[in-house]
């Protein structure tokens, strides 16, 4: 029998699964996934940006911590594809006010952030001398709002150095193998079939999987967007919704290359850029391309498969991006693919509980799965264990139930 069992070999699921081992060396700890490797689900189709900005104390300390790790991790020798380009937000002239608030709120929190007025002629403030852009209703820029402690990283190198540290302490692994349901048995059993009753207390003894039952005495899921449909099953609702995102790859030449290779506050290459209506553009400066994508609302849905779509691109996104970005007209994408978002629809902040004796969940990062990996899975290992602290990297310390799902937090207004 396991003493633990993470179901997910996504980011958060293979961070869990090492800081279990790191705590509790002796522990036996399975991770299974139904995918033939790890990170193999949403995690290899994130747009892999960070930020340690936000207007929530709970998002800053778990991504400052997490990036802080990351960090480290880097500077000792393993390359994560961690480059610190920045984020660049366009703010339209209804937010700017609110906009300067928050950025001195940032300063006081000891963020990084610098204010831009122009950007010269690769990004274009004002579009409403455009009939086109004003029939869009698209905004006039008042301001770039520059974080610089962001940029961008490699997920797949993340998620191998998590799995590779994991297996050289011992971690078990059991891929290809789908999660059918959580096993629950009696807390004292009676020894009649058919246990346990309606009137019983129980306990998690396992998950049913596709090669049978994996007998367990905790078990974590950590199953991203699958975690709302895996939890209503086992009869546990949680406020979390997959939402599908898409990436559109542009190849980046002539004045577009310019834009990539100029970097803002000493950056050696351009920054992520947020435009008005959701549309960002990800700088790939190995491939020499930008990642586009929109942050739309449409409706909350979950694909076995999820596959880009070519009208989101060519009427979502391309004619917002061409009046902000000029130089990209008459792009075409090279590349596309699509993934889901895990959100918690109540606070755009994950989920890490206790829901049952022997029973976590860690889920609803909002789509900062990447960013805030290492301090869920700190949370998520620290309370599995049954500790009432988590020790955070760089020494920060929290309540291991600070991510419980029925807690009340302030709502994330910095929100991509």
């Amino acid at each position: 029998m396991y003493d633990f069992v993470v179901v997910g070999a996504g980011i958060v699921g293979v961070a869990t699964a090492y800081h279990l081992k790191r705590l509790s060396p002796r522990s036996r700890v399975l991770v299974i996934d139904q995918h033939p490797g790890v990170g193999m689900g949403d995690t290899a189709k994130s747009a892999a940006a960070f930020r340690t900005a936000f207007t929530s104390w709970v998002n800053r300390v778990l991504a400052k911590t997490s990036v802080g790790f990351y960090r480290e991790v880097q500077e000792g020798g393993v390359d994560l594809g961690m480059r610190f380009v920045g984020y660049l937000f366009l703010v339209p002239q209804e937010n700017a006010e609110a906009m300067l608030k928050v950025a001195e709120e940032l300063r006081g929190m000891g963020s990084a952030v610098e204010l831009y007025r122009e950007l010269g002629r690769s990004v274009r403030f004002r579009v409403s001398d455009d009939e086109e852009a004003r029939e869009m209703g698209l905004p006039d820029v008042a301001l770039g709002l520059l974080v610089k402690e962001a940029g961008i990283m490699d997920p797949e190198k993340l998620v191998k150095y998590y799995y590779e540290e994991y297996s050289k302490m011992g971690g078990e692994v059991l891929f290809n193998t789908k999660a059918l349901g959580v096993v629950f048995a009696p807390k004292k059993p009676l020894g009649i079939p058919g246990e346990p009753f309606p009137w019983q207390e129980v306990r998690a003894a396992g998950v049913e999987t596709s090669a049978g039952v994996i007998e367990a005495k905790n078990v974590i899921i950590a199953t991203g967007a699958w975690t709302e449909r895996f939890m209503d099953a086992a009869g546990f609702g949680l406020p979390l919704k997959p939402r599908k995102r898409q990436v559109f790859v542009v190849k980046a030449d002539g004045e577009l290359r310019q834009l990539l290779e100029t970097g803002l506050a000493d950056r050696e290459y351009g920054p992520m850029i947020i435009l008005p209506k959701g549309v960002y553009m990800r700088p790939e400066p190995g491939e020499g391309t930008y990642w586009i994508g929109v942050a739309d609302r449409r409706p909350f849905g979950f694909e076995e498969e999820p596959q880009a779509e070519e009208q989101l691109w060519r009427y979502g996104i391309y004619p917002v991006l061409t009046k902000y970005v000029p130089a990209a007209e008459g792009r075409a994408p090279q590349n596309a693919w699509a993934g889901h978002y895990d959100e918690n629809v109540v606070d755009y902040q994950p989920v890490v509980d206790r829901l049952a004796e022997g029973l976590y969940v860690a889920a609803g990062t909002s789509g900062s799965g990447i960013m805030k990996a290492d301090a869920i899975g700190r949370i998520a290992a620290y309370l599995a264990l049954g500790y009432g602290k988590a020790e955070l990297y760089g020494g920060v310390v929290v309540d291991s139930n600070v991510l419980r799902h029925n807690r009340c937090f302030e709502e994330e207004r910095l929100v991509i």
